[in-house]
C-alpha cells in the first residue's frame, strides 16, 4: 500500500517540479503547455509525462504539438538535471514526454454523438 502512495506521490512531485520549470523557461515554444499528468513506474525508473497544449487562433494545431514534442525532445536531459537537484533521491526517474489527447478523444466523441443525437424537430 505505501509503494502504491510512493509512487502517486513521486509523480505528483515531478508534474509540479516540470510545470513550475515550464513557467520560467525562457522557449517560447513552451508557452501556453500545461502538464495534465505524471505516471510514474513502480520502480520508479521512468516517469511518463502527458502534457496538452492550448492552441492560438491562426496556428496550425498539428504543428504547434509537433514544435512542442520537439522542444520537449531536446529539453529531455534539462528536465531529468532539473529534477535530479529537486527530488532529492538516489534514483532519478527517466523522464518521457507524450502529448495527452484525452481532450481531443472527449472533443471528437461528443461530435459523434451530436450526430446520432435525434432531431427536436421529430
Amino acid at each position: 500500500m505505501s509503494g502504491r502512495r510512493r509512487v502517486f506521490q513521486m509523480g505528483e512531485r515531478i508534474k509540479e517540479l516540470i510545470a513550475e520549470h515550464l513557467i520560467h523557461t525562457a522557449d517560447p515554444r513552451f508557452s501556453l503547455v500545461t502538464i495534465t499528468s505524471v505516471m510514474v513506474s513502480p520502480d520508479l525508473r521512468n516517469a511518463k509525462v502527458y502534457w496538452v497544449v492550448s492552441f492560438v487562433s491562426g496556428v496550425d494545431r498539428d504543428e504547434r504539438i509537433r514544435e512542442v514534442e520537439e522542444a520537449f525532445e531536446m529539453a529531455q536531459g534539462l528536465f531529468r538535471r532539473m529534477l535530479a537537484k529537486q527530488l532529492g533521491v538516489r534514483f532519478v526517474p527517466e523522464v518521457r514526454f507524450y502529448y495527452d489527447d484525452t481532450l481531443d478523444t472527449v472533443e471528437h466523441v461528443e461530435r459523434l454523438m451530436e450526430k446520432i443525437k435525434p432531431s427536436e424537430n421529430r
